[in-house]
């Protein structure tokens, strides 16, 4: 199920019902302290908090048990929060409800959004049958956001946690799953690490150079492989038209000393095309980690991330020729040796790519993208430390329409490689070689759409895997869409996970089996869909504080769970854009019937704009209920909600100002265990381009 949007007025996310907001937040406001998380996202902390524990031990610290420094923050929850948290829901299903009544009274409409991570190839989003967001150029600016991790977190089922502020350690959260199961590619090559669990470092990813991204919800390792559980994230970064050169200058500044410069310029003749994109970010930060019971350290935590990107194509008949270059240099501050030494990352990202597209009939199409990514850490610590992670990769399209019917058969091979040198963990030179071949079938005919997809993974020296897909939409009528489709997925252990001497000897891949059902209603202006979900997870590879010496500490869940229903819609009344979305979800680790840490079971996200005086003003809000903060559940984080406002204007011609005020109520409340948010900030950026 998807929820497309009208273009006129798609990424517009703010508030739609302020006064829902107001007494809201109040109740599920919440505060943490303690530890960090042990998933996936909190992975770095995790270790470097390990990493601390040794070092005192060897300097003759007496050094306190995990268990017992859990128990010592353990924050115990209350019925009454409970029941606060019962009360927005009720607003928000509410809330959901006005709109179905809007919606039944308008026009009917279509849709010609073009979408092409569902099937790994352009095809109109009304022929897709999973389910699906797209968030343009407009939505990520007006977002103010200074990540694309918060970019994603209004996107329904998704949620977000880091620790501490932008280029610090982030997971994306995707109907539940984990950082490390969604797939990430960015112009169509994949993003990841094989470093700790692997998934996108999204710090790394510049915001200023991307122009669109694709995200959809639901297993599809029978398309792309390894990884892709919980869904697909696809970014598009900002490329050239035929046409006058169009140069661009956006600057900005903000609380935390928080500032933004960014360049670019694109254009084209003759069948060339280039863009080429510069942009610096950084912040003074804050004291991200207050709650470090280990070695305390109030300083700063900044981060400065810098990036260039180049971009070029060439048309040439039946041919045609893209090119990309993309390097970028993040120095991220945190909080683990004791004062006043000052901890800090620098990570690089080189990533290169090459895609020949050529149509050689009327039905038959091919392409061939060959693609190289370095990414290389250094940690500046009391033991310093640093990986080097490179991942070649070749994809082979090949593609029939034939009347009525798309056939597709794909060869991909990648190969990832990982040096380390780390201070407590076994140093690793490692490879890993996967060879793909994927098949796919799509028939769309009447009121009818049809895909099945299979793809057989060979991993050298490990399992292999083979996975399918199948998916079937009915256009009941003008107005109102059915969709339902089932999949197998799986994830195959990192380089670091198999080979820093960590893991149990008998560590698996992950497996899942995920079906879902949805309904999807447009009506001129009006927008509603709601999907239910059911995700059964076998061997989920979790990191376990209590194994035992030698540590074999990366071992497989038996059984985890995940089932959900995901509402959301928009409408327009009386000039006011507004819309939302609602997350209901049960994440079950099964092995011991307790909740995943860090997912909480209900989300709500509302928003409205409007045009005043020439000016757009709009507001959003974003609420979540109570976490639990560790495997076992005995700490728990409560809800929260943020509430942020906007407005933009065009000064003239060629100049557009933006301001933003995030979390207005100024909530206090924890990103991770620990971990301290930005509080109350504004920012304000005004944006030069010629027309």
């Amino acid at each position: 199920m998807y929820c497309p949007r009208n273009s006129e007025r798609t990424g517009r996310k703010t508030t739609l019902f302020l006064f829902a907001t107001t007494g809201v937040f109040a109740l599920w406001e919440g505060r943490g302290s303690g530890c960090a998380s042990l998933d996936t996202g909190q992975k770095v902390q995790c270790l470097r908090r390990r990493r601390l524990v040794v070092q005192a031990a060897r300097a003759g610290t007496p050094v306190p048990t995990f268990g017992s420094l859990m128990q010592n923050s353990k924050q115990s929850p209350t019925e009454g929060l409970r029941a606060t948290v019962r009360f927005p829901l009720a607003a928000a299903a509410g809330a959901v409800m006005a709109l179905c009544s809007a919606a039944a009274a308008a026009q009917s409409a279509s849709m010609s959004t073009t979408v092409v991570t569902a099937a790994r190839m352009p095809q109109s989003l009304e022929s897709v049958t999973a389910d699906m967001t797209v968030i343009d150029s407009t939505e990520i600016e007006r977002s103010g956001a200074v990540g694309v991790a918060d970019v994603l977190a209004r996107v329904p089922g998704v949620q977000i946690t880091r620790n501490g502020g932008p280029g610090q350690a982030t997971s994306v959260y995707l109907r539940g799953m984990s950082n490390q199961h969604a797939v990430v590619f960015v112009d169509g090559v994949r993003f990841g690490t094989q470093e700790m669990q692997g998934g996108a470092v999204w710090a790394t990813l510049p915001l200023a150079q991307i122009e669109r991204i694709e995200v959809l919800r639901g297993p599809a390792a029978a398309i792309y492989g390894s990884e892709a559980m919980g869904g697909v994230i696809q970014i598009f970064t900002r490329k050239g038209k035929e046409g006058a050169p169009q140069p661009y200058v956006e600057v900005g500044y903000g609380t935390h000393k928080t500032s933004k410069a960014a360049a670019g310029i694109s254009g084209g003749v003759n069948g060339l095309t280039y863009a080429l994109n510069l942009a610096d970010e950084r912040s003074d930060g804050w004291d991200v980690y207050p709650g470090n019971q280990w070695s305390p350290n109030p300083d700063k935590d900044g981060y400065s991330n810098s990036s260039l990107g180049l971009n070029l194509g060439y048309k040439t008949g039946i041919h045609t020729l893209d090119g990309s270059l993309r390097y970028n240099r993040l120095k991220a501050q945190y909080d683990q040796s004791p004062a006043p030494f000052d901890d800090f990352d620098i990570v690089k990202t080189t990533t290169a790519s090459v895609k020949w597209a050529a149509q050689w009939t009327g039905s038959y199409r091919s392409v061939v993208q060959l693609s190289h990514t370095d990414m290389d850490t250094d940690r500046h610590t009391l033991s310093p430390e640093s990986a080097e992670g490179r991942s070649a990769g070749l994809l082979w399209q090949n593609i029939w329409t034939l009347g009525e019917h798309r056939f597709n058969v794909d060869y991909e091979r990648t190969e990832d490689r990982l040096k380390t040198d780390y201070a407590f963990t076994k140093n690793t030179d490692s490879k890993r070689v996967q060879n793909a071949i994927a098949l796919g079938w799509g028939w769309q005919t009447g009121a009818h759409s049809f895909n099945a997809h299979m793809r057989h993974d060979d991993v050298r020296d490990q399992k292999s895997k083979t996975t399918g897909g199948v998916g079937y939409g009915l256009q009941i009528n003008d107005s109102l869409r059915w969709v339902a489709s089932a999949g197998t997925a799986f994830r195959t252990p990192t380089l670091y996970e198999r080979f820093t001497g960590q893991s149990s000897p008998d560590l698996r891949p992950e497996s899942s089996r995920n079906i879902e059902t949805g309904l999807h209603f447009e009506q001129g202006q009006n927008k509603l869909s709601a999907v239910v979900y059911r995700n059964k997870i076998r061997d989920q590879i979790t990191y376990d504080w209590t194994s035992a010496t030698p540590c074999y500490c990366y071992r497989n869940w038996e059984k985890v769970e995940l089932t959900g229903l995901t509402l959301s819609g928009s409408t327009q009344v009386a000039g006011w854009n507004m819309g939302g979305s609602l997350d209901f979800m049960q994440p079950k680790n099964l092995e011991n019937d307790k909740l995943l840490p860090y997912r909480s079971k209900r989300m709500l996200k509302l928003y409205a704009d409007t045009q005043l005086a020439g000016w757009t003003l709009g507001s959003e809000a974003q609420l979540y209920s109570q976490r639990q903060a560790d495997v076992d559940n005995t700490q728990q984080l409560p809800g929260y909600g943020l509430l942020n406002l906007y407005a933009e204007r065009a000064l003239g011609r060629d100049w557009r100002l933006l301001a933003r005020l995030n979390n207005v109520a100024d909530k206090d409340y924890a990103p991770s265990k620990g971990y301290a948010s930005a509080g109350r900030t504004f920012f304000v950026s005004l944006k030069w381009t010629p027309h």
